[in-house]
């Protein structure tokens, strides 16, 4: 607790609008609130691994947060706290030390207790992080095949690319800056301290909350432009297409993704403005939150 005197001097140090007092971002959820609709639960997770590529890197240490919230109250308390470190294979790298802080000492025969993780996380209704891409697929390709499993049968939300921060009127969605902007500071790159931080901006901003959920029951529609014609190439980069070299998960095409609601004026444009008003069948899927920010969303089945 901040003591009055020191909240004087805060308010005196601001009001000369030269100074930014910054609050440490609270590692405690006292609400106060009493459930009165249906209680639901998040988790929040981060990562801290050996580098960036999930095909061949490792997890070296996990944070998790599991909260109760309701859609009227909004979070309710945190039900479970959790860090901890595991010992890759490898030596961790000078270059990580410097961005996380762990050091191989700290690893030396530690190891993720997997199965109480999917213990705690079986009950979850929803799973946060702020760069999903990243954990997610970690989470599915270096882990236990048990709880890789677990993983890819839960809905995902990206505090970073599943709300519209632009909006809200942030300059950028990184999770250092978007707290620094309201009003608080972290020592980052730590597993658990990074999922107080996700959580914050949250308790902080709880429309953002709202504008997650909302994305998460969206549907997303996949299509592939196998064999456009190379004419058109700049016609479809311009409408947001990327192009699959065909090596990997997806067939040689552009592709994108568009709202399930808007796949069929997306196919009907491609009929008209990319085939020439040929018809043409075009390999396509429909995305979930049980896929949305996995490897899977580019594999079809």
């Amino acid at each position: 607790m901040i003591d009055q005197q020191t909240q004087s001097s805060m308010k005196v140090l601001e009001a000369t609008g030269q100074y930014k007092v910054l609050a440490r971002v609270p590692e405690t959820l006292n609400s106060g609130k009493t459930a009165t609709g249906k209680i639901f639960k998040a988790a929040v997770i981060d990562l801290e691994t050996t580098g960036l590529d999930p095909k061949t890197e490792e997890i070296i240490e996990i944070g998790l947060l599991i909260v109760s919230f309701t859609n009227e109250e909004g979070f309710i308390e945190v039900e479970f706290s959790d860090n901890q470190l595991q010992q890759p294979s490898r030596p961790i790298t000078e270059e990580i030390t410097n961005i996380t802080g762990i050091t191989n000492e700290d690893v030396e025969g530690r190891a993720i207790n997997w199965q109480q993780l999917e213990d705690e996380l079986t009950s979850v209704d929803l799973i946060i992080c702020h760069n999903a891409y990243f954990d997610r697929n970690f989470m599915e390709l270096q882990s236990p095949d048990h709880f890789s499993r677990l993983i890819k049968s839960k809905a995902f939300g990206c505090s970073s690319r599943g709300i519209n921060w632009a909006a809200l009127g942030f300059e950028g969605a990184k999770l250092e800056y978007l707290n620094l902007k309201m009003g608080f500071f972290y020592e980052g790159h730590r597993a658990l301290v990074d999922c107080w931080a996700t959580l914050n901006l949250f308790i902080q901003k709880p429309v953002a909350f709202d504008e997650l959920k909302i994305s998460v029951r969206e549907k997303e529609a996949m299509i592939c432009a196998v064999n456009a014609p190379f004419e058109k190439k700049d016609l479809l980069k311009q409408r947001g297409y990327r192009w699959s070299d065909g090596s990997g998960s997806l067939p040689k095409s552009w592709w994108v993704t568009v709202r399930e609601e808007l796949q069929q004026q997306e196919l009907d444009y491609l009929k008209q403005d990319i085939y020439g008003g040929r018809e043409v069948t075009l390999p396509s899927m429909i995305i979930t939150a049980r896929k949305r920010y996995s490897y899977r969303a580019q594999e079809f089945e």
